[in-house]
């Protein structure tokens, strides 16, 4: 059955893939639940740890990164309050 507003998936960062300069925004609140792995996560400058079982509220418009600091890959969970991923416009602020 379609879902109507909720965006649901899955996101994987591999190991070593670092630690970007800057991370990304978008209008929509999104949540992170990890699945498996050890991370981070920065919002608007905080750095929390990750790790499996740990959910992350990203308020709107927050800038945020997710990166693996563990030796296998940190797989999360995400979800937006939204019909369609394609509704959901990401920034990047380290490209304007």
């Amino acid at each position: 059955m379609p879902t109507k507003e909720m965006v649901v998936g899955i996101a994987e960062v591999p190991v070593g893939a670092g630690r970007p300069a800057r991370g990304h925004t978008h209008e929509p609140a999104e949540v992170y639940y990890i699945i498996s792995g050890t991370g981070e996560v920065v919002v608007d400058g905080e750095t929390y740890p990750l790790r499996v079982g740990d959910a992350v509220w990203i308020p709107p418009n927050a800038e945020h990164a997710a990166y693996n600091v563990g030796d296998e890959p940190l797989k999360l969970l995400y979800m937006f309050a939204k019909d369609k991923f394609s509704e959901i416009t990401y920034c990047f602020p380290s490209e304007t």
